[in-house]
């Protein structure tokens, strides 16, 4: 499971970070395509918002799997046993039944409906938006399975002090 869970981290990993590099180096194109020749660029704009595109469902999907996506942990933090163990469960399982209709299912239907239409400059398929949302989706469900694997290994934690504490306790 952890070369999966590498092999995704380095395929998105690369994938975002060459999307980034790509929308600087063309919005850098644009300032001075713009500012300094007066000729302003018609395509680059549409470029920006594919890109923005696939870089803020792609960049959701590889922070969900490292498990840095927003979260509220009290209740998880607070308690103990079994029922900790079911609340670390719940994220992954959500994430799953999202992926599945929302990303997915409703991605899927927005491409069929986009299918016929093309952007105003560069006359590329509509769809090639929408593409991101099942992607995306599946890549959710991959790392949340895996997500979900690693719950299900670690011990369940019964101890009673809180995580808080430990920092403080191992300096005295």
């Amino acid at each position: 499971m952890p070369k999966i869970r590498r092999f995704l981290d380095i395929c998105l990993g690369t994938t975002c970070s060459f999307l980034l590099l790509s929308m600087v180096v063309i919005l850098s194109w644009q300032v001075i395509i713009r500012y300094v020749f007066n000729d302003p660029s018609t395509y680059t704009e549409e470029l920006l918002r594919l890109g923005l595109v696939w870089l803020s469902l792609l960049g959701a999907a590889y922070s969900a799997g490292r498990g840095s996506h927003m979260a509220i942990d009290l209740l998880r933090d607070i308690s103990r046993g079994r029922f900790q163990k079911l609340l670390k469960m719940l994220v992954p399982i959500s994430f799953i039944i999202f992926s599945i209709y929302v990303l997915i299912l409703g991605g899927l239907h927005s491409m069929q409906i986009a299918s016929k239409q093309l952007t105003a400059v560069l006359q590329m398929p509509m769809s090639s938006f929408y593409a991101a949302l099942p992607v995306c989706g599946v890549l959710l469900i991959l790392y949340a399975i895996l997500n979900l694997i690693d719950v299900l290994k670690e011990p369940m934690n019964t101890k009673a002090d809180s995580d808080i504490d430990q920092p403080l306790s191992m300096g005295e």
